[in-house]
């Protein structure tokens, strides 16, 4: 369990609306990460914009957004633990308990192939 300093480091290190968070770079105008910890849940969403060419070959080409979220992911969670050691001097367990994602359409017309769409991976990890 983590005490409350440790919380309040931890809170520092997700905060990207202000303050001195490095994670600001896993925000851009095509993806965001966001982040929630509730007692000793900790849930990170991954949503990205996306452009599918048809309805064909839809599942190969979401399988190219799964593997690129869970390597953003699993990069997200190395960064927070790098910082959390910086800054408590302890290392922090992160184990995930579990994961999904899903494919949101925002734009489609009948009179072309290409479709516009949200990817989102929610992972939610216990951390100690």
């Amino acid at each position: 369990m983590l005490s409350t300093s440790e919380i309040n480091a931890l809170g520092q290190i997700l905060n990207d609306t202000w303050g001195q968070s490095t994670l600001g770079n896993f925000r851009n105008s095509t993806m965001a990460m966001n982040t929630a910890l509730s007692g000793d849940s900790l849930s990170c969403n991954y949503t990205t914009v996306v452009h599918l060419a048809s309805e064909r070959n839809l599942r190969d080409q979401v399988r190219v957004f799964e593997d690129e979220s869970i390597k953003l992911t699993s990069d997200y969670v190395k960064i927070i633990k790098k910082e959390f050691k910086e800054s408590t001097g302890r290392a922090l367990k992160i184990k995930e308990a579990g994961t999904s994602d899903s494919v949101e359409m925002i734009t489609t017309s009948p009179f072309s192939p290409r479709k516009t769409a949200y990817y989102k991976r929610f992972t939610k990890f216990k951390v100690e």
